[in-house]
């Protein structure tokens, strides 16, 4: 076994642990929310799914790092590296979003009914368009990772991205109601 395919074999790892935790987390907060509250257990089910997120983006990283320095030349001129790059980057930074703004307030809605709460109300579009971009962003990048070559330019793979990323959040926004504050 070479280097690469080591570092693609960990990579895989990762990808794996990361998006699993990401639609494990989705999954979990989606049938939590069915009795308009979150229990401590339920909470402590989303930190877990959380910590599997950032897990699996630090192997992602660490290994992909390895993996772009077998080949420089190969990945700066790959439209598909190139996107899926900014993709991984916009996972990260809703990551950060979901940790510093959605945890902490889901948390301090522990055993409350939530639909009573003006705070989470007033925030409810941010979580669900939140929810949208992880979904959608990590899907992409497990498309684009999994496809041996991408015969479209970068503007042209994120334009496709950005089309489905708007969508996705105009349908989670359409819904938010149906799912967050009606039986």
């Amino acid at each position: 076994m070479d280097f690469k395919t080591a570092f693609t074999i960990i990579h895989l790892f990762g990808v794996v642990i990361g998006g699993g935790g990401a639609f494990a987390s989705d999954l979990i907060f989606f049938s939590s929310v069915k009795d308009r509250k979150i229990s401590p257990t339920e909470m402590r089910f989303l930190h877990l799914g959380s910590k599997m997120v950032w897990l699996g983006l630090l192997i992602i990283i660490i290994s992909g790092i390895f993996i772009f320095f077998s080949d420089i030349d190969k990945y700066l001129n790959s439209s598909k590296f190139l996107a899926k790059m900014t993709i991984v980057g916009i996972i990260i930074l809703n990551g950060f979003v979901f940790h510093i703004s959605h945890l902490p307030r889901l948390h301090r809605h522990i055993n409350l009914h939530f639909p009573s709460s003006a705070e989470f109300k007033k925030n409810a579009p941010l979580l669900v368009a939140s929810g949208a971009v992880s979904m959608v962003s990590w899907t992409s990048a497990i498309i684009l990772g999994v496809m041996h070559s991408v015969p479209y330019s970068y503007p042209t793979i994120m334009a496709g991205y950005l089309i489905f990323l708007i969508s996705a959040i105009i349908i989670s926004l359409v819904l938010k109601n149906r799912i967050l504050f009606q039986r």
